[in-house]
């Protein structure tokens, strides 16, 4: 029984006092002030009153509904610090303000949204010597003021080219179903993705629910020992379709804890691409479970991936569990199950913050591991002054039976950003880099921001059994970034000094890329 003890006593100790509630003043009314790419006060001009006259204002109805607080509900710092993430978090606005004011009638909570810049005809390119992979795209991130998503792109990557549209609205259905629609269609392939779900909306939400489906017509491509040209070329055919429903135990502002049920139904094929009739057709099956339980503790940080921008911080201790049981009689080969773990947690203040991230994942038959993965990393920002940052990060992975296409591959995007596509694959890998990065102007002429980095990378990635394969750069670089839209990512110029490796020599190259050279999420992927 101690075990169920702890647990209940863990529960209880997340949720915020009843009676701290009650000691609360009253919202006695909500004011949404809202305003357009450029305040009445700065479009005295040309060019901002032409960016005003083109965009559409997100309306009210958006805004109130992420508002997490009613009239007649207790004032709760907590519920209003929320509302201010849930906004921030459609990416639409580029400042987001929340405060209370006293009037006659009583407490009222003042919200003010400033939009960003979200239409955005964009040509962007990114280059590692003669490696040249760009995008041509026409994005709107809040058609007609409504936050929804909607792109048409073009892509060159070195290895095909691909023209994608996406469609995102989280609250497309009374305001509480979401739905994401993808389709790919390939210069080798094609694929589509589709969800409809209702998730968790805020920390207190108790309940949610998920159904995706997923196509793949591909070629993939596996590369080794840094050889630019593909050491195979497999055919996939790949399906998905999975459902999930969660609920919470306990919830509220301080955390929650969750659990829930998932199902899924997967074809999986490969076949050598210069025969594609030999591909077989397999279909399997799995039920499983999840439980997730967070201490929730978020910072409010000025001027890291953008400039000029405030952005949440998720520093809350995370640990979720799951398992799927893959049994023979739903199709695989031998009964088995698949546990996870996963494990987030961050410290520090908004000026300097520290993030640890942790996974495993793997299947496990009588005959023990049949395939796994692991990935641990660190990500730390320091800003000494207004115009200093300092951003370090290090990751490692290993892999056991991954499936073709999704071993590790660093380089030219994730990885040491001096080395070309594929550089750097296997299911050992490891990435670390330093950058500090001084700001010149944070708003120049109220659009545009201009600071100087220096970095250095060191990384690699190579199989289990052969020579273990690294590289290290170093260099200097502008960072660019747009203070009046809603995307906080700068575009970066970077002059590389590139290590000696057996394929490509040392010496200086070009890199034009955006944001930083490792992921933010913890994984090697973007």
């Amino acid at each position: 029984m101690r075990p169920l003890r702890f647990a209940a006593a863990l529960v209880a100790a997340l949720l915020p006092s009843p009676a701290a509630a009650q000691d609360m003043p009253v919202i006695k009314g909500i004011e949404i002030r809202r305003f357009n790419i450029f305040a009445p006060e700065e479009a005295g001009t040309f060019i901002p009153r032409l960016a005003n006259s083109l965009h559409r204002t997100t309306r009210t109805g958006v805004v109130r509904r992420e508002l997490l607080f009613r009239p007649g509900m207790p004032f709760d710092p907590a519920a209003i610090a929320e509302s201010g993430r849930n906004l921030r978090r459609l990416g639409v606005f580029r400042s987001v303000a929340l405060d209370s004011v006293h009037s006659d009638s009583g407490l009222v909570v003042r919200v003010v949204t400033a939009d960003g810049w979200t239409t955005r005809p964009d040509f962007r390119f990114s280059s590692v010597g003669r490696t040249i992979q760009y995008t041509v795209q026409l994005e709107e991130s809040n058609l007609l003021g409504t936050a929804t998503y909607l792109a048409v792109r073009y892509r060159k990557l070195t290895d095909r080219t691909l023209v994608s549209t996406s469609f995102q609205q989280p609250r497309l259905f009374a305001g509480r179903i979401g739905a994401t629609a993808v389709y790919e269609d390939r210069s080798d392939g094609s694929r589509g993705f589709l969800r409809l779900s209702r998730p968790f909306f805020s920390l207190s939400q108790r309940s949610s629910w998920q159904v995706d489906g997923e196509f793949r017509d591909e070629r993939v491509l596996r590369f080794f020992g840094g050889d630019t040209l593909p050491g195979a070329s497999l055919l996939r055919k790949y399906a998905l379709g999975y459902a999930a429903y969660g609920w919470a135990l306990r919830a509220g502002p301080a955390g929650y804890v969750r659990v829930g049920v998932n199902a899924q139904l997967r074809r999986d094929d490969f076949a050598d691409y210069a025969v594609p009739d030999t591909i077989g057709r397999t279909t399997s099956g799995a039920i499983g479970g999840f439980a997730q339980v967070r201490w929730a503790h978020f910072l409010v940080s000025r001027g890291l991936e953008g400039y000029a921008r405030e952005q949440d911080i998720d520093v809350s201790t995370v640990i979720s569990f799951g398992v799927f049981v893959t049994p023979k009689a739903f199709g695989y080969r031998e009964d088995g199950i698949a546990p996870s773990v996963s494990v987030t947690t961050g410290f520090g203040r908004p000026t300097g913050f520290v993030q640890l991230f942790g996974r495993a994942a793997g299947r496990f038959t009588s005959a023990g591991l049949d395939s796994g993965s692991v990935q641990v990393a660190a990500t730390a920002f320091l800003q000494p002054g207004r115009r200093h940052l300092v951003a370090l990060h290090g990751i490692t992975g290993w892999q056991e039976g991954a499936l073709p296409g999704a071993e590790f591959d660093l380089g030219f995007g994730i990885g040491p950003r001096g080395y070309y596509a594929h550089a750097f694959t296997g299911d050992r890998a490891f990435f670390t880099t330093a950058e500090y990065r001084w700001t010149a102007f944070d708003d120049f002429l109220k659009l545009t921001a201009l600071g100087i980095a220096g970095f250095v990378d060191y990384g690699g990635a190579w199989y289990h059994g052969s020579k273990r394969r690294t590289g290290w750069d170093a260099g200097i670089g502008l960072r660019i970034g747009l203070t009046r839209t809603g995307n906080v990512e700068t575009n970066r110029l970077d002059l590389v000094y590139r290590q000696e490796n057996e394929w490509q020599e040392a010496g200086w190259t070009f890199v034009v890329a955006k944001g930083f050279a490792f992921s933010l999420n913890g994984r090697f992927d973007q």
